[in-house]
């Protein structure tokens, strides 16, 4: 799927009202605040996935009690229209009918990468458990509702470990989607897996990742590993308070030749497996859905070298997706798609 076009009303500090995409590159240049990363959040609300992290205030800066609209034109493997409303509720529509927001990202399938993206490797688990998160999401529609619902019952096993309770009962409720997001993760990493094989010429060296179970790995079934991890952590839950097994504490290793990856590569070869890694999801989603993704990319050349961003656009290009991008410097000197200039809110096509 591709934007054909973007429409925006009372979004931000953004006064263009239309943005033509092109089919494959497209660049959004311009100072820090001039609203690169604005146009890129509308086109992450309209893809299904919301304003980006905590960015909550997405109404004009001039007029902040008019309403919102943000509405895209996509072609590709269908026509469609999509068209996102809000105020202090907000309702979204695919070809003139209410419609939710995993249905939206089922139609047109998409994948943001942002800066915190790039600590992929060395970064947080719970940073790897978003990059995986999103990715199944997408293979999936039903696991981005059982994972909040998994995530609200280990709420509530907080609080019955916090009361000395039993739980018992809230164990056995929580064994099936744990097993049940467990092996969804196990599949995605998988399809990295393999996809990974296929992008040699970006990776600084073969990467290789698997997904570690949080607080268990006691036996190869999801199930039984549940039961029995529960069993050895039971003792060291009741004295922390917390829950210490499930898929809320995953993480995922990479390594080379054996090696932890953070250990061995350098600090731009980590860039680089952190971008290798978002196509190769790319492509799992292409794989799966039959439909091509859009990607979203701020500040896509964020702590690449020359070489690093050549590789990068390379492989960008070779994928044939719509990539829509920002980028506060040049990124290389003949940018192979269409360039737009960002200033104080206006969107102008430069090339």
């Amino acid at each position: 799927m591709r934007c054909d076009a973007l429409r925006l009303h009372n979004f931000k500090n953004i006064r263009t009202e239309e943005i033509l995409w092109g089919d494959g590159l497209n660049l959004l240049r311009g100072d820090n605040g001039a609203g690169k990363t604005n146009c890129l959040e509308a086109m992450h609300i309209l893809l299904g996935w919301g304003p980006i992290g905590d960015r909550k205030n997405i109404a004009s800066w001039e007029e902040p009690k008019n309403r919102v609209f943000v509405t895209g034109c996509f072609s590709g493997e269908e026509e469609a229209f999509i068209a996102v409303g809000m105020s202090t509720g907000t309702v979204i529509k695919y070809n003139g009918k209410r419609c939710s927001f995993s249905e939206i990202r089922s139609v047109s399938p998409s994948l943001a990468f942002l800066p915190p993206d790039m600590a992929l490797i060395d970064g947080s688990p719970s940073r790897r458990r978003s990059f995986i998160d999103r990715l199944c999401a997408l293979l999936w529609p039903l696991y981005a509702l059982k994972l909040t619902d998994f995530k609200r019952a280990v709420r509530h096993r907080v609080a019955l470990l916090r009361r000395g309770s039993s739980l018992n009962i809230l164990s056995k409720s929580m064994a099936a989607p744990a097993s049940w997001l467990w092996r969804a993760r196990e599949q995605a990493v998988v399809c990295l897996r393999e996809e990974l094989a296929h992008l040699d010429s970006l990776l600084p060296m073969p990467l290789e990742l698997s997904l570690k179970r949080g607080g268990a790995g006691k036996a190869e079934d999801p199930s039984e590993d549940w039961w029995k991890s529960l069993e050895a952590a039971k003792s060291r839950e009741r004295a922390y308070c917390t829950p210490l097994v499930g898929p809320h504490r995953d993480d995922i290793d990479f390594s080379c030749n054996g090696i932890a990856a953070a250990n061995c590569l350098s600090r731009g070869q980590k860039r680089r497996a952190s971008v290798a890694l978002v196509i190769a999801a790319g492509r799992c989603i292409e794989r799966r859905l039959r439909r091509s993704p859009i990607l979203l990319l701020d500040e896509m050349a964020s702590e690449l070298d020359q070489l690093g961003r050549e590789l990068f656009v390379d492989a960008l290009r070779s994928t044939g997706w719509q990539v829509i991008a920002t980028a506060a410097d040049e990124i290389l000197k003949e940018w192979p798609g269409r360039t737009f200039l960002v200033e104080r809110g206006e969107v102008t096509r430069i090339s």
